[in-house]
């Protein structure tokens, strides 16, 4: 997909959300988004999978 109709499809779910939601609801979407994501790529560069963390919650159930 290009990169043009990525922005734009980002473009168009914010103006949605923003005439759906309002400005503020909005911006808090997008900031629990953002928080995600950042959580999310930390966790993949310390190399943490969600497999791995539950055959270690498995693991610790049924010992």
């Amino acid at each position: 997909m290009k990169l043009r109709y990525v922005g734009a499809l980002i473009g168009l779910i914010i103006s949605l959300g923003w005439i759906s939601f309002g400005f503020w609801r909005m911006l808090l979407i997008l900031l629990a988004v953002g928080i995600g994501v950042a959580l999310g790529g930390w966790l993949d560069l310390q190399g943490i999978t969600l497999k791995k963390t539950l055959v270690k919650l498995l693991d610790k159930l049924t010992n």
